[in-house]
């Protein structure tokens, strides 16, 4: 080979691995930084997500007088806390967002983009944690060691001040407004249904049944203990779980009851949903490159949400139950939009849900037109009552 052949021969090789750095490069800069997706090949661009969750498989958080393990400890973490049962469910959760969002968010953590909340209860910040464990593996500058994982804060409310997902700052009004519904001829007859229920179950537990929610209580006690590998006793044979199951069912509908009681529960995130959605359509978010939300809440937390937007389907919501609330944009058109998920399987992808009223790509316009009604003008304000001598019952767990 002449000096000129080989002088040519040099060029393509270094053309060669130009093009290939290229490649490489382009590639890191698809996965590492985001853009808009268009993940479904519809014609529409992923603007912004929502994403709402139970906290993972737990301890039991509470117990009756004749539980044979009223007296464990559930050492070393104790009473209504995540087990590692619940740690990889939560974990598996972040890397399917990973799998679902990964283009979107890219791979790089950043707060600019990215913001999770939970309650303050132990067990659901510890299951936000294994999320983003699954959701945030840290890669290229954000490696700082040998483990795969990196800190993503999360941040919480003070549970007496939580107004946005367990709703436990004192509201009154909403309580007078369930006992107005709990002192109803309807709902009076459905209780009447299950008084031999709640007389068997007071007897067998030694704990006063006397409602839909002391039920709920015993089922879901029930449940984590179960899941704990506890071996339930003989009496649950005959209860356990299908005589519970419709009981609990309605617990959650009359926390939810009347539309008042809407707007005071998950009207209060439906509208800040929507301050969301309006504030990324107009170029105005507080945190503009905002990408993805992370919110970890309770069963009640799910119920009362999709309670407000009326597409609950009367369902237990287990551990891990999770809502995807996708904002979108239009190719076309240039109209924003909402698609609503709902992921209760791990075996199963998530399926969609219809807002209703409304296609299942519903235009921004429309959902806020829908949702008026339980929308809080002002929650606080809403809240009062001008009877002073009323007293706000003490909440109950978690």
């Amino acid at each position: 080979m002449n000096r000129s052949q080989l002088a040519d021969y040099i060029s393509l090789v270094l053309v060669a691995m130009l093009a290939i750095a290229g490649i490489v490069l382009l590639a890191v800069c698809m996965f590492a930084f985001p853009e808009n997706s268009s993940r479904s090949g519809d014609g529409k661009t992923l603007q912004l997500i929502h994403i709402v969750m139970r906290h993972g498989a737990r301890t039991p958080a509470s117990t009756y007088p004749n539980d044979p393990y009223e007296n464990e400890t559930f050492y070393p973490v104790g009473w209504g806390q995540l087990t590692n049962e619940g740690k990889l469910q939560l974990y598996e959760i972040g890397q399917f967002l990973r799998n679902r969002y990964g283009k979107f968010l890219g791979t790089l953590y950043s707060p600019h983009m990215y913001y999770t909340q939970s309650t303050g209860v132990d067990r659901t910040k510890a299951s936000m944690q294994m999320v983003n464990a699954g959701l945030w593996p840290p890669v290229g500058d954000q490696r700082w060691g040998p483990l795969a994982w990196q800190p993503v804060p999360v941040n919480a409310e003070p549970l007496e001040q939580d107004s946005l997902l367990l709703v436990r700052k004192p509201c009154p009004q909403y309580h007078i407004e369930k006992l107005k519904v709990m002192e109803s001829e309807e709902i009076k007859n459905k209780m009447k249904k299950y008084e031999t229920l709640f007389e068997e179950l007071t007897e067998i537990t030694g704990m006063n049944i006397s409602n839909f929610e002391d039920v709920q209580d015993v089922y879901t006690t029930l449940i984590a203990e179960k899941g704990f590998n506890l071996t339930l006793p003989e009496w649950t044979k005959n209860y356990y779980p299908d005589q519970l199951y419709q009981p609990t069912l309605e617990s959650y509908i009359l926390n939810t009851y009347s539309d008042k009681m809407n707007r005071l529960r998950g009207g209060v995130f439906v509208k800040k949903l929507l301050s969301d959605w309006e504030s990324k359509a107009t170029d105005t978010l507080e945190i503009k490159d905002m990408r993805a939300y992370l919110y970890g809440g309770h069963d009640s937390t799910i119920v009362n949400i999709m309670r407000a937007l009326k597409i609950w389907d009367i369902q237990f919501p287990g551990y891990g139950i999770t809502i995807l609330f996708e904002l979108s944009k239009d190719k076309h058109s240039g109209e924003y939009g909402i698609e609503v998920y709902l992921r209760n399987s791990t075996k199963l992808p998530p399926f969609k849900l219809t807002i209703p009223g409304c296609s299942s790509f519903c235009p921004l316009s429309k959902v806020k037109y829908l949702t008026q009604e339980i929308i809080p003008v002002d929650w606080d304000e809403e809240c009062k009552t001008d009877n002073p001598d009323f007293v706000v019952p003490t909440p109950g767990g978690p």
